[in-house]
């Protein structure tokens, strides 16, 4: 039986019996939101004893969690194995210096303390990385431990390991609100099936992991977020940070996005390990890159580092083209390709699939070819004028060896003199948003007043306090996934440790 939910505003204030709901359950924990956060959570809370439900608005589990690539650690066992000397106090103070010192020092620190057990963690429930390492070539800072086949088989791991072991999981059963008692301490959670039945769960702890607001255009307009178009799966509209708000919740660090350069425009794509994989993986090659009129405008080289490339490529407008001619890619057709894109397309890995997938982009609009430069820059919309003089400088730039515009490493000079010429269209993409409620260390939701809010606890990018302006690439790369499992763990711990005294 469908039943209103302006109900539920009722419910919040009020004692949770008071309304009759379709279902109930009784449990110590319940998880908001089944990503690489909360099935963690679910799993750790019930590795201890303690009874759990976990909720998924979407029909899978995972979310984003099913495409990261590699999460953040130091001092692990497999880094120590390699050699790898970057302590927890230096991966500490990287990350802070990085973001001059906006995070909270408190929380990141327990992060990066946790970050080696928690690898160990993972490997001893089954998921064994296959090696850790960064997408810098020459970056002795190597972080990233890499997931077999992606994190669908970490999600896979943990949803099966918590149904294996009697947990509740509610698919298509989005949290709604908090459950307050007569005192107004949280008491549980109100979701709502896709039969429109509302379940009403009842829990000492409540642990919000729904990913954050990356699907929620007016959430980033209003916290001040830069234009972008969200990569990776739908869902994410911040119901775990509206829900800590209902709670009287602090923000932290709300507005900045992680941030991942520019893209093909290819709608549900995620990054480089989509259809369109060996097209986008174009955009991280630092060719030619120029905006509308036929400007270069950056030193293209700094596209390997995304959140930095996204701030110049952000000046260039709302759309962004990389130029290439038929001698450069014949070069990516043969020798491959001069940058990695995540851990999908490979330093070196030929493209395969060019003839297949630009005539469909050029069908869509995303791409465009011509015998000659005035010709593709009608096509694109560009003054020839404009892009015929780019061009030329860049191909003068190739052949003497030095980029005198913008200083670019001669390793990604080209020319481009040969026809026919080749334009892709590409806008900035997020992977995700980076503020979210106000936590402790402990991962515990606290108010304006930094009191903690007994019984709730925020997860993943549902909580703030571990980045300043934007992603931390080249010190930190891992930490968006690993702050989501850490963040699970720490939570647990800290509600397994209060349920014990």
């Amino acid at each position: 039986m469908r039943k209103s939910l302006s109900v539920i505003a009722f419910i919040m204030l009020t004692v949770c019996n008071l309304y009759a709901a379709d279902k109930i359950y009784n449990v110590d924990v319940c998880v908001v939101g089944a990503g690489a956060g909360g099935t963690t959570a679910a799993v750790s809370a019930q590795e201890a004893g303690l009874s759990t439900v976990l909720l998924e608005k979407m029909p899978f589990t995972g979310g984003a969690g099913n495409f990261m690539e590699g999460s953040f650690a130091a001092e692990s066992f497999m880094q120590k194995k390699a050699g790898i000397k970057l302590t927890k106090e230096q991966a500490f103070n990287n990350i802070m210096h990085y973001h001059h010192w906006m995070p909270n020092a408190k929380l990141v620190k327990a992060f990066v303390d946790e970050s080696s057990k928690t690898i160990q963690w993972i490997w001893d429930h089954g998921v064994h990385f296959e090696e850790v390492k960064s997408a810098f070539k020459d970056n002795p800072i190597r972080t990233w431990h890499i997931y077999p086949t992606a994190g669908a088989y970490y999600i896979r791991t943990m949803v099966n390991t918590y149904l294996d072991n009697g947990g509740t999981l509610l698919l298509e059963t989005p949290g709604k609100q908090l459950i307050f008692d007569r005192n107004g301490k949280i008491s549980g959670v109100l979701a709502q099936n896709q039969d429109g039945d509302l379940i009403q769960i009842n829990a000492k702890y409540v642990i919000l992991a729904t990913g954050g607001y990356a699907n929620n255009v007016e959430m980033i307009v209003q916290y001040g977020g830069p234009e972008s178009v969200p990569t990776g799966p739908e869902g994410r509209e911040g119901d775990g940070i509206n829900m800590a708000l209902s709670a009287g919740a602090a923000l932290d660090g709300m507005g900045p996005l992680e941030v991942n350069g520019a893209m093909l425009i290819a709608p549900g794509e995620a990054i480089c390990n989509g259809n369109n994989a060996e097209l986008r993986a174009m955009f991280r090659q630092s060719l030619l890159y120029v905006n509308h009129k036929g400007e270069r405008f950056f030193n293209e080289e700094v596209t390997i580092d995304w959140p930095m490339a996204s701030n110049a490529i952000a000046r260039g407008g709302k759309y962004t083209y990389v130029v290439f001619d038929a001698d450069t890619l014949k070069e990516f057709q043969t020798s491959g390709y001069l940058n990695p894109c995540g851990n999908w397309i490979k330093r070196g890995q030929p493209m395969k699939r060019f003839d297949e997938l630009f005539p469909e982009n050029v069908a869509k609009g995303y791409a465009y070819e011509g015998a000659t430069l005035e010709e593709v820059a009608k096509k694109a919309g560009m003054d020839p004028a404009v892009l015929n003089k780019t061009a030329a400088d860049m191909t003068k730039f190739a052949k003497e060896g030095y980029d005198e515009q913008f200083g670019k490493n001669k390793r990604f000079i080209r020319s481009v003199a040969k026809g026919p010429f080749y334009i892709l269209k590409g806008q900035i993409h997020h992977l995700t948003t980076l503020g979210g409620a106000k936590v402790t260390e402990h991962l515990q939701v606290v108010d304006e007043k930094e009191q903690t809010i007994p019984g709730l606890y925020a997860i993943g990018h549902d909580a703030g306090g571990l980045y300043g302006d934007s992603y931390d690439l080249t010190i930190g790369e891992g930490t968006s996934s690993a702050f989501a499992i850490n963040g699970g763990r720490l939570a647990a711990k800290d509600i397994i440790n209060k349920v014990s005294k």
